[in-house]
């Protein structure tokens, strides 16, 4: 599918130069377009997204730095390679401080070329892996999250009616005057309620010490 294949732009003013890069680099997984100078390739940019854009650093009007901050404007994560002369090696070094990814000197050797796109490429289909990745991880984080959220409010609801279900009880072991003064099964039932988180530590001594009087005042 298109969408899979790695875009790429190639500029430069020499057609010649510009057609014999797009030659080489060819293949199935790529698709390639060419612009011949800066302004067209610009253009180009604004309609369409690139994942590599191979351009000459010096052309009349609009050159290289200029198509590379303009593609890096756009696309933060556009892949930059700067094809020089040796009289221009300096200002690509430049570049490469600018954003570009790495340069090629003119005169090209064909297995140069294919060395420094192929190495973009890679790191082009490496990023898009990391981006599903981390995009599958971010998915489940938030299914996780959702998945919590529900058990807590699931978990609310059950400890609603089980404190419900229990005030029964509570009632029964604050109730003096019941004609059943087991007070051994009272607490019995109040340490059952510590025991499922009913009651807290301090609850249940206040609970035993109250227990306890009405004992005493039993006696």
């Amino acid at each position: 599918m298109d969408e899979e294949k790695c875009r790429i732009l190639v500029v430069d003013d020499d057609k010649i130069i510009a057609d014999v890069f797009r030659d080489i680099i060819s293949a199935e997984d790529k698709v390639v377009n060419v612009c011949y100078d800066g302004e067209r390739a610009i253009e180009d940019i604004k309609m369409n997204a690139y994942d590599l854009i191979i351009t000459d650093l010096a052309m009349p009007g609009l050159g290289g730095i200029d198509v590379l901050q303009y593609a890096k404007k756009i696309n933060p994560d556009v892949i930059v390679i700067i094809v020089t002369g040796y009289a221009s090696l300096e200002s690509a070094i430049m570049a490469i401080k600018e954003g570009a990814y790495d340069y090629i000197r003119k005169p090209c050797k064909v297995e140069e070329i294919k060395i420094v796109v192929d190495n973009a490429v890679e790191k082009i289909r490496m990023n898009r892996e990391n981006s599903i990745l981390t995009e599958k991880l971010r998915n489940a984080y938030e299914e996780l999250t959702e998945a919590k959220k529900r058990l807590v409010e699931e978990e609310k609801k059950e400890n609603v009616n089980f404190f419900s279900s229990n005030m029964s009880n509570l009632q029964h072991l604050y109730s003096a005057g019941e004609a059943n003064n087991d007070y051994f099964e009272r607490l019995k039932t109040l340490s059952a309620l510590r025991q499922n988180g009913i009651l807290n530590e301090d609850e249940f001594n206040t609970f035993k010490r109250h227990l306890v009087k009405m004992i005493d005042h039993e006696k």
